[in-house]
């Protein structure tokens, strides 16, 4: 008797289901050939494929980019402007380097007496609470103006200075880090100046042509530093101290009793609380404009120097200011020339200018 092995037991098939097995061998056979067949079929298509799309990507690479990806370039690109060559031979004297640069229109004081324009300037900025206040009243009374920012800052708050740019604004440097370059080295100062273009342009895709000496000191080597980037030194002479917090009402009072023809207003975005001059500045516009003056940047200021006086317009003359004011230094540095001593400024003056 055999012993059937459980694990191999196979039960009999009747005839017709052994017949049908012997005709699907065929068929079998067949779907394995024509799967064979279609393999190497199959990896030649996505070989191909794979072909086609590094393709596209690398032509992709050489495409130029379209017009909306070159307006959302987070940094402005533009061919700089070649910068003006310096004064040479440039003077040793402070009292000669004076009467070259503004024989050259390389320093301003003021505009053009003739004309009844005005150049509103803003320093120490930008600052992320000040500025933008600023900029939106500006731009509500339709007038352009410059600020003069410190390099430090345009690197921390880039996107406020393109808002200045995109304003149509002129933003010019207030070197690095506002200290007094009269008491710094010649290399000290040219790094001062050239940290803070640099940043400037490339930020904005334009290097500034003005800079604006903090507290409007200057020196034989801040002026010697100036001349060899071919900048134009730009000074005020109507201010109202506003980084003391006199009062929006004192603001308004000072800037309207030194207002005139040409004149270069000094007031401040950064370097402290300024709510007092983002309060004063409409009632200034308002009242400036009230007298027939119009507001142009200092660049505009600069190229309106020679003008001759319209026919039909009454020139105002810019008041002087008296030896007590505030303001009376730069026109001291005029007229004592050599005698003119630089002091430093005081602790209370730490944001003027």
């Amino acid at each position: 008797m055999t012993r059937e092995d459980p694990t191999s037991l196979q039960l009999p098939l009747p005839g017709s289901q052994r017949i049908l097995q012997i005709k699907q061998i065929p068929i079998v056979l067949l779907s394995l050939w024509l799967l064979l067949l279609l393999i190497p079929l199959s990896v030649s298509i996505v070989a191909f494929a794979g072909h086609i799309s590094e393709s596209a990507v690398i032509a992709s690479l050489h495409q130029k980019p379209s017009i909306k990806q070159s307006i959302s370039s987070p940094t402005p690109r533009s061919t700089p402007a070649p910068m003006p060559a310096p004064i040479e031979p440039f003077p040793q004297t402070l009292a000669a380097q004076i009467a070259t640069l503004k024989a050259h229109d390389r320093l301003f004081y003021q505009g053009n007496a003739n004309l009844p324009e005005i150049a509103l300037t803003f320093d120490d900025g930008p600052n992320p609470t000040f500025t933008p206040q600023i900029l939106a009243i500006l731009k509500r009374y339709h007038v352009q103006a410059t600020f003069f920012d410190i390099g430090r800052l345009v690197e921390l708050y880039p996107d406020l200075v393109r808002q200045e740019i995109a304003g149509g604004h002129i933003v010019g440097n207030h070197t690095w880090s506002h200290p007094y370059l009269p008491g710094l080295s010649l290399n000290a100062i040219k790094t001062q100046i050239s940290q803070t273009s640099a940043i400037i342009q490339q930020v904005t895709g334009t290097r500034p042509l003005l800079l604006r000496p903090p507290y409007g000191s200057i020196s034989s080597a801040t002026l010697t530093a100036i001349n060899s980037f071919g900048m134009t030194t730009v000074i005020w002479n109507d201010e109202a101290q506003d980084w003391s917090l006199p009062g929006t009402s004192v603001i308004v009072s000072r800037i309207l009793q030194l207002a005139g023809n040409g004149a270069i207003i000094l007031l401040h975005d950064g370097g402290g609380n300024r709510f007092q001059t983002v309060a004063a500045l409409p009632a200034i516009i308002e009242q400036l404009r009230a007298r027939h003056y119009r507001f142009v940047t200092m660049a505009q200021l600069v190229a309106d120097a020679h003008l001759p006086k319209p026919p039909d317009v009454k020139a105002t003359p810019t008041p002087v200011p008296s030896r007590n004011h505030p303001q009376a230094t730069p026109v001291l540095w005029q007229k004592q020339q050599e005698r003119m001593v630089v002091r430093p400024p005081s602790p209370r003056a730490e944001h003027r200018g």
